[in-house]
């Protein structure tokens, strides 16, 4: 086997989130200083939704449409799954279920996210429109279906326990939040950061200079971990 069990980690892993659509609630952010997020140079930051293209670029996409982009995400879980079918008998026992645990935690918490957001964005986000909320609704049912068949097919996948989804993630991981504040992760090429008077200022980018995601798949995923949607209401 030529790839090590880290370049495979992230050739698998990097398709849970290339391409995405997500968004950041203010109302839970506020949860922590209301104060301070609520001012009006965040208007431009929460509730906007974003699209992790499939060719790795990141937008705020507003009035462009987003569903085409989703179309491919079943495709390339598929290729995931190809991809563990085919190591599983040329790798150790526990290499393997070492991989397959790993993949299957953060499989969890992208199907998780994506059905927190399906159940709350139009709370969230205003004049949101059908298109839109289609996209949403076609990833989640992607990610779950992408799960079930590794909990059926999959003997030592982890079983996870299902629970209800406003119990799903925890309000402290929205700390991490503040990661967003900063010129790094995955939303850097699409929120510009200027510093005025000591205070920092977001704005988003225009679509046309959009930029391919130059974080790592490490980053990125850790920077998804530790945010809104890993949080408990």
């Amino acid at each position: 086997m030529k790839e090590t069990l880290d370049q495979i980690y992230d050739e698998i892993a990097k398709r849970l989130y290339i391409p995405m659509i997500f968004y950041i609630p203010r109302r839970i952010w506020n949860q922590f200083d209301k104060e301070k997020w609520e001012d009006k140079i965040f208007d431009n930051v929460f509730d906007k939704v974003v699209i992790v293209k499939p060719d790795g670029s990141d937008i705020l996409l507003e009035d462009a449409p987003s569903y085409f982009h989703l179309l491919i995400k079943k495709e390339r879980l598929d290729k995931s799954t190809f991809k563990l079918l085919n190591l599983q008998p040329d790798l150790e026992e526990k290499q393997f279920n070492f991989l397959l645990n790993k993949y299957c935690l953060q499989l969890d918490f992208f199907r998780r996210v994506s059905k927190w957001m399906v159940e709350n964005i139009q709370q969230d986000v205003k004049e949101i429109n059908n298109e839109i909320l289609m996209s949403f609704e076609l990833q989640q049912t992607t990610f779950e279906e992408h799960w079930q068949y590794i909990q059926e097919n999959f003997v030592d996948a982890p079983k996870i326990k299902e629970i209800k989804a406003d119990s799903i993630l925890s309000t402290k991981d929205f700390e991490s939040f503040q990661d967003l504040m900063k010129p790094t992760g995955i939303l850097s090429r699409t929120i510009d950061v200027e510093v005025k008077n000591e205070k920092v200022v977001l704005k988003p980018k225009r679509s046309k200079k959009e930029k391919k995601i130059l974080v790592t798949e490490e980053e990125a995923t850790d920077f998804l971990l530790k945010t809104v949607f890993n949080m408990k209401l």
